[in-house]
């Protein structure tokens, strides 16, 4: 048995195996793979466990699909499989909210993903090496002319940095090098455990060809990410999503232009390129021509500049 395979099932047999835990199954690689430890700790330990999966509303179909089949599979195992769906949809969200999600206000991922088992221990795929991955190629925007309003930021805000040029980065949020194999949430009291988060990207794509583990079909179809059909945190590859996807494109443009007219009634503004749904979605793409994602402060106001 591999160090880190044995390592993993240890962790979750010491932190679990007079418990029990639920296991988080996000449709993705890593997932893929805790399950996979998660069974091995059974056949060892009888560890017990749960699958819980957030449905989104937002994930690609061969996603939806594949967890599906996971529920089916699992609960021939009599291991209980849960796909939570969530009171709200992602587009009545984004019409609530008065904003859309964006790479600092990521409001999705508490309405949809961390509103479930309060209280619980939950077992996470996330591993350092992956949160690496997304802060370095998507959780970094780069503004080379900032708007004075970002300026300040600068001064405010630890994840604003000025450049020696005079732009602005912006950071990822997930601080992912203080990630650590036990975690207290103390916002939802849950404890988090994440028994891979040693894993190298090298090691985890051996261990799965290795154990031949069944993945989502989207990484056999070239998809390096599994995820919410454009979330900002995906960089350029929301471009690839939608044009699989051209009805989510679609969903989101009815959503903006249904966000606008509760913006309106709110007394925000919203300026001229804020006019439409295919405006607001062109924005949020970060079209070449437009700052997107950053022109608005936490409370959902167009800074005045870029109105």
């Amino acid at each position: 048995m591999e160090k880190l395979e044995k390592q993993a099932i240890e962790i979750l047999q010491m932190m679990c195996g007079n418990t029990g835990c639920v296991i988080s199954d996000s449709g993705g690689k890593d997932s893929s793979v805790l399950k996979h430890i998660a069974l091995k700790a059974r056949e060892m330990y009888e560890l017990r466990f749960d699958v819980r999966h957030n449905h989104t509303t937002v994930d690609a179909p061969e996603t939806v699909y594949y967890v599906r089949n996971e529920k089916k599979k699992y609960e021939s195992m009599g291991i209980k499989y849960e796909i939570h769906y969530p009171q709200q949809s992602m587009w009545q969200l984004i019409i609530a909210h008065k904003t859309p999600p964006t790479r600092l206000m990521r409001y999705c991922c508490a309405d949809l993903k961390e509103n479930t088992g309060i209280g619980e221990k939950l077992v996470t795929g996330v591993r350092k090496a992956e949160s690496r991955n997304r802060k370095e190629n998507q959780g970094t925007v780069t503004f080379t002319k900032p708007k004075k309003a970002l300026l300040k930021e600068v001064e405010e805000n630890e994840n604003f940095i000025l450049t020696n040029k005079g732009g602005v980065v912006v950071l990822n949020l997930d601080n992912s090098e203080t990630r650590r194999v036990v975690e207290n949430c103390y916002r939802t009291h849950k404890t988090l455990i994440n028994p891979l988060i040693d894993w190298q990207d090298d090691f985890l794509y051996w261990y799965i060809k290795k154990e031949n583990i069944q993945l989502n079909p989207l990484y056999g179809c070239g998809w390096g990410r599994v995820g919410c059909i454009g979330c900002p945190m995906a960089g350029k590859h929301r471009w690839a999503e939608f044009d699989r996807y051209p009805k989510y494109k679609d969903a989101y443009i009815r959503a903006f232009d249904k966000m606008l007219i509760e913006r309106e009634k709110s007394g925000l503004k919203n300026g001229d390129m804020w006019s439409t749904g295919k405006k607001v979605f062109k924005w949020w793409m970060e079209d070449e021509n437009l700052d997107g994602q950053l022109a608005f402060d936490m409370d959902g106001n167009i800074y005045e500049e870029y109105l």
